[in-house]
């Protein structure tokens, strides 16, 4: 599905017509398509861009959308049809900004959310670039004594901001299925592990491994479901105490009907600072975040559940959360089985 029609007339069959990014000030600041010339302008080159008539209402009601911080859905007439325009917050490289999409009336909530996903992954495919210039120019230099700390804190920032572009490569990417192998969760956990072993011991915590080697397979991306089991370490790496403990168990579930498969259930348990139960339902949301004040302590993007549960979703399989304030949390997935296990259980 294109993002942005090069017409200038409004015309679409697949019902998205447009999509930029704008700041608070409804100035634009992301675009996609052959419409580069709007860029650096402002909502009003939006409209005039695709004829459509932009005045005080329309001005007022995106303002108080992005005063009141909600999605806000804006109907326009143009000479065929109907229109919406939705303008949706979210946060960009750690910056408030707003998706404006305009579409026809009867697109799905699936595609509106497609457009979402692949104006991220656009965006950070054409920022990596630079991004990887600039590290590998930080890295060949010789800095003095003095200099160390400046290009440290240099460095720190944009590894950071790599792990950030590349988080919302991922996304765009995980929608496109690839080939499914027949893996035990025991090699893939342990794959993860290895990845952040050097973490672990840094902030002494302990990770205890209970996967019986007899535990049926599945089926899946072993790349994808080794980062799912890294996005859920780090999580809870995250929110641990130093000293603190993770564990790692799986079991096999058996099937609801006696033609399935099953289903293996695989947990990530920690000892952090747990869940408000009002938090726990919307922690998989795209850039949610539980720490969400000025003084952030923990960090993040609010990326990686949300990565976590796309890759569950892929695969069929479920992903939630148990958690309570204080006691620590448990992340639990589970996925499908594969088949000839009918002589393998627990």
């Amino acid at each position: 599905m294109p993002w942005l029609k090069s017409e200038r007339k409004v015309h679409s069959e697949e019902g998205i017509y447009g999509a930029v990014l704008v700041d608070s000030s409804l100035n634009i600041t992301g675009v996609l398509g052959d419409s580069e010339e709007m860029l650096g302008g402002s909502v009003s080159d939006f409209f005039t861009y695709f004829n459509l008539d932009y005045g005080e209402e329309e001005e007022r009601l995106l303002k108080d959308a992005i005063i009141n911080g909600k999605e806000a859905v804006i109907e326009i007439s143009s000479d065929k049809e109907t229109l919406n325009l939705i303008l949706m917050p979210t946060k960009l490289y750690d910056k408030k900004q707003w998706l404006l999409i305009l579409k026809r009336r009867d697109v799905t909530l699936d595609e509106l959310e497609e457009i979402k996903h692949n104006i991220l992954a656009n965006i950070s495919h054409e920022l990596l670039t630079p991004i990887t210039i600039a590290k590998a120019s930080l890295e060949i230099i010789d800095p003095t004594q003095e200099e160390e700390e400046i290009l440290s804190t240099a460095m720190n920032a944009i590894v950071r901001l790599e792990k950030l572009l590349r988080d919302l490569v991922r996304i765009g990417q995980i929608r496109e299925p690839k080939k499914a192998q027949v893996l035990k969760i025991r090699e893939v956990a342990e794959d993860a592990f290895r990845l952040i072993k050097r973490i672990v011991e840094s902030r002494r915590i302990n990770i205890e491994m209970s996967i019986e080697d007899n535990l049926p397979e599945v089926e899946g991306d072993r790349d994808a479901l080794v980062h799912l089991m890294l996005l859920l370490l780090n999580n809870a790496i995250k929110f641990s105490p130093d000293g603190g403990k993770i564990k790692i168990y799986a079991r096999w579930r058996a099937p609801e009907h006696s033609l399935g498969r099953g289903m293996v259930e695989v947990c990530v348990e920690d000892t952090g600072i747990g869940i408000p139960p009002e938090e726990q339902e919307r922690i998989f949301d795209l850039f949610y975040q539980i720490d969400r004040g000025p003084s952030r302590k923990y960090g993040g993007t609010g990326l990686g559940l949300f990565l976590a549960k796309s890759i569950v979703t892929i695969h069929n399989g479920k992903i939630w959360v148990e958690s309570e304030p204080g006691r620590g949390s448990r992340f639990c997935f589970t996925l499908p089985a594969s088949s000839g296990i009918e002589k393998r259980r627990l």
